[in-house]
């Protein structure tokens, strides 16, 4: 835990000052001076590094170089800006209630817990399969054409890859750390704090709510995916975040040209790069730009375009080249006939295999394609674990309930007094529907299932509070022991201490499974031997040979191509 430690502070050092300096820059431009809070300064510090390691990824590889770049970019900023107001944070503790006070002993304990639990062994199967080498490949070579030839899954592209590759220090002859989830979790867990905080100290708002509610589910759901450098955990932390920050910004009222709203938007199109499958959070991104005036006002909606082509661009360029195609493998048509293209009929039966495996992937392809839809969603039900099932009926059941109280007029008032937030509604409605016909593999849809979940529950909650004076003193203790129980039990179920000792200094490196030699058109490499993993050596590594895959030139930098 020591180096995941010092890691850990240094990302988090890195991200602050590139967050707080893409926040007094973009403030400079809009004219205003509103600061983010940490977390929120953090994320966007996140997107701001990610963002430069991506163009970066299309020219060099993301190895010491980039560090050394973003170690001097650090420097610079920081002495550009550090006298400046505001730069760095000032903050007053205040006088902490009891439930507060307790509240802050169970958030550092967390955070201690979720720091040993980013040191272990990556239990995300999809990490073997393809993201350790494709981090690997990342941290060794710029942008490759065609690698998705070499195994389809290496097609996949994702800015967490490019991130993780960013903090991952390979270069220094440990390993290749894969800590940057369990920071992510941090700042979450930070975030999330917040609102649990003012909870406790009687401040029952739906943001302060929801807030809770994804803490509490992030222990539940992805504590298992901490140490993964997967894209599942931090797709679904950032749209929790974007939906709570939304709801949080227009509780508050905050005058039109307040800069986070800006940055909500561009953490949408940043969310999308992470994992495609979060594309209908950027209904709320559109719901932020009606609500926030920018289509009436040029300027801020020039800047907002031109933000959102700079962290959308390089995704998109590093795609093409990778697979031949825009994004993969979601659009099976061939615009450039570039020779490294993956083949177009493999994308269209890749998109069809992924549907297929996300939803029964205990029956052939075959007897899949011939079940009608109906039959395919009860066969799907049905092999639901439990509370997965009580996810899926819950939003129906709060769903009807919500539409069956604005009978009374009382509940119709607290709605369009909320009328602000209800694009936030349809974003999380609509990624459900998206996502059952995309990839239903519950953990792919956590983001948008959980946030509906809580987007209709929570105000119920909130509303029965206003109306009792009772529960509000109640409330407080029931969410502070609440969420020790619910934590406390995670915890004990996904960690087991015996080996703590293990991971004192060093976090567990990815493990090493057996190869053997396979065969391409015209080069040869070692492939895995045991259940399609090749975790992040041997290098490179493929799933399988392929005799219609050949090297485009004498080194893998030239990339691969179909044989035609």
């Amino acid at each position: 835990m020591l180096i995941s430690f010092v890691i850990s502070i240094y990302t988090l050092l890195i991200l602050y000052v590139y967050g707080r300096g893409t926040v007094l820059w973009i403030g400079k431009i809009f004219k205003k001076t509103s600061l983010a809070s940490m977390p929120f300064t953090l994320i966007i510090g996140l997107m701001a590094v990610t963002t430069l390691a991506s163009f970066a990824s299309i020219f060099i590889r993301i190895n010491w170089e980039f560090q050394a770049f973003l170690l001097l970019g650090a420097l610079a900023i920081s002495l550009l800006v550090l006298r400046r107001k505001g730069f760095w944070p000032e903050r007053s503790l205040g006088d902490f209630s009891l439930a507060q006070k307790i509240g802050a002993v169970f958030f550092g304990i967390s955070l201690i817990v979720l720091l040993y639990a980013a040191t272990l062994y990556p239990a995300n199967p999809d990490t073997g399969i393809y993201h350790a080498q494709a981090i690997h490949w990342i941290e060794s070579y710029p942008a490759v054409p065609g690698l998705a030839n070499l195994h389809q899954r290496l097609g996949y592209d994702s800015s967490w890859l490019l991130s993780t590759a960013v903090f991952s220090f390979s270069y220094l002859n440990f390993q290749s750390f894969h800590l940057l989830t369990g920071v992510f979790f941090l700042i979450f867990a930070g975030y999330c704090y917040q609102g649990i905080h003012g909870l406790l100290g009687k401040k029952y708002s739906l943001s302060n709510f929801l807030k809770l509610g994804f803490f509490l589910s992030s222990f539940i759901f992805l504590f298992d995916q901490i140490s993964s450098p997967g894209t599942d955990a931090p797709a679904t932390l950032m749209v929790w975040f974007i939906l709570t920050q939304t709801v949080q910004l227009f509780e508050e009222r905050l005058e039109k040209d307040n800069i986070q709203g800006f940055f909500l938007i561009l953490l949408g199109f940043y969310c999308v790069t992470i994992k495609l499958s979060s594309a209908p959070i950027l209904l709320a991104a559109l719901g932020l730009m009606l609500a926030l005036g920018y289509f009436k006002n040029a300027r801020k909606f020039g800047w907002t375009v031109l933000g959102s082509l700079i962290i959308l661009l390089p995704f998109i360029t590093r795609n093409f080249i990778l697979t031949g195609y825009p994004v993969f493998p979601g659009f099976p048509i061939n615009l450039f006939h570039f020779d490294w293209a993956y083949p177009l009929d493999g994308v269209i039966k890749e998109s069809q295999v992924i549907h297929w495996f996300a939803m029964l992937p205990n029956m052939s392809l075959d007897e899949f394609s011939r079940l009608s839809l109906r039959d395919q969603t009860i066969q799907w039900f049905y092999n639901q674990l439990p509370r997965h099932r009580a996810i899926l009926l819950f939003i129906m059941f709060a769903l009807a309930v919500n539409v069956l109280l604005c009978v009374f007029r009382s509940w119709r008032n607290y709605l369009w007094r909320n009328k602000n937030i209800w694009f936030i509604y349809a974003a999380a409605i609509f990624g459900c529907v998206f996502w059952f016909f995309s990839a239903p593999a519950i953990r792919f849809g956590y983001g948008f299932l959980l946030g509906t979940v809580f987007l209709l529950a929570f105000p119920l909650v909130v509303f029965s509070l206003e109306k009792s004076q009772f529960l509000v003193n109640l409330t407080r203790w029931v969410i502070l022991l609440g969420s020790i129980a619910i934590v406390g039990l995670s915890v004990k179920t996904n960690v087991k201490f015996d080996k703590v000792t293990d991971t004192l200094i060093n976090p567990t490196p990815y493990p090493g499974w057996s190869s053997e030699p396979c065969s391409f058109a015209n080069f040869h490499l070692l492939c895995q031997a045991a259940y399609d993993s090749c975790w992040y050596s041997p290098f490179p590594c493929a799933i399988g040979g392929n005799e219609q895959v050949e090297m485009r030139g004498t080194d893998y930098s030239e990339g691969f191509k179909p044989v035609h």
